[in-house]
């Protein structure tokens, strides 16, 4: 069995994010026909069943070094028999990888660096030079939108692009799509991150009389608001039932570095409408507008409480078609499944040349 190592500058129970939440789906793929491992950096040495997190040495901006985990990729990995699944944007790991020459490797291109634009002067340059070379044997991009919309990814060779939407699995409970079965109430899943729009979200708390429900990590603030219902450190099982509760999912976020959204399609799945921003990511393409809910105009709070008063009012029949596109649109682009079967076609491409 062909052994499979991925490895990012995070992961849980450190940080719980998307991009950890996808590289857990593959790793944990029961009917694999690969072996999978992961590679990471958190506060401590971990390891686990297929996990091994390495203790952070420093960080610089979004950039994460652990010397632990540079000597043990430069020891005790075989740089010609493993394929190197790498999570980007991480400068420094790349730049490692690129002196210790692992003949295959595998890039997931999470997003661009967008909001550190001192560091994506120069990154930028390096890091065309670095995707083209004869080692990085295919890059996997979560969406058409963002790879079109994405200098960089534009200025490669189209061979080595390969669009593969994230997926997750399916629902454990059944789905609620007739507003009988709805509190009325607006979903807010995120953390507080510059790019979440948490200044939208409080002033939709503020100055709106909605009931808000939030999952979400450093936002305790906001349990002083009496409208506010806030969550954290909530399991699965219970996660779901808060979503397939709930009346909308919004979404506040201000930039390209909410590069997908898998809260998005974790609504399309529980046929939960959505409010999200017109973003240009996968997050666009995620949502469509009129069928499974309604985009605004990016960090416009007018505009972000129209359509939220719209999906509000809407009446049952028109509530439950959408829903039921919701779903619809969930079995068609975004199945865990799915997702596997074409990454490990590209392991396989690799492993059989």
């Amino acid at each position: 069995m062909k052994k499979v190592i991925h490895i990012y500058k995070t992961y849980k129970p450190f940080t719980q994010g998307g991009v950890e939440a996808y590289i857990d789906s593959i790793i944990s793929y029961q009917n694999s026909k690969f072996d999978y491992n992961l590679l990471s950096i958190g506060n401590v040495n971990h390891t686990s069943d297929k996990v091994k997190i390495f203790k952070k040495s420093f960080s610089f901006n979004s950039d994460i070094i652990s010397f632990q985990l540079f000597f043990y990729l430069f020891k005790k990995v075989n740089r010609k028999k493993v394929i190197l699944h790498l999570h980007t944007p991480w400068p420094s790991m790349e730049l490692f990888l690129y002196i210790l020459g692992f003949e295959n490797i595998v890039v997931t291109y999470h997003s661009d660096i967008v909001r550190q634009k001192f560091i994506n002067f120069f990154y930028k340059k390096i890091n065309i030079k670095l995707l083209t070379r004869d080692n990085i044997k295919k890059i996997i991009v979560t969406s058409k939108v963002y790879y079109e919309t994405s200098k960089i990814l534009m200025s490669l060779p189209v061979s080595k692009i390969k669009i593969i939407p994230i997926g997750i699995g399916s629902l454990m409970s059944p789905v609620k799509n007739s507003l009988n079965n709805k509190k009325k109430n607006i979903l807010f899943i995120g953390s507080n991150r510059t790019y979440k729009g948490i200044d939208l979200l409080k002033r939709l708390i503020k100055e709106k009389n909605f009931n808000i429900v939030i999952i979400g990590s450093n936002l305790k603030e906001l349990r002083k608001f009496k409208n506010v219902k806030l969550y954290e450190n909530i399991n699965e099982i219970d996660k779901e039932k808060i979503l397939s509760d709930s009346h909308l999912l919004l979404m506040t976020s201000t930039s390209r570095n909410e590069a997908f959204g898998i809260v998005l399609v974790e609504a399309l799945r529980s046929g939960v409408p959505i409010i999200s921003p017109k973003i240009n990511s996968g997050v666009s393409w995620i949502n469509k507008q009129d069928e499974t809910g309604y985009q605004y105009d990016t960090k416009n709070f007018d505009d972000m409480c129209d359509k939220i008063n719209k999906l509000m009012k809407i009446d049952e029949q028109s509530y439950i078609k959408m829903s039921n596109n919701a779903q619809i649109r969930y079995e068609r682009y975004f199945k865990l499944s799915k997702m596997i079967i074409e990454i490990e076609k590209v392991y396989s491409s690799i492993s059989n040349n």
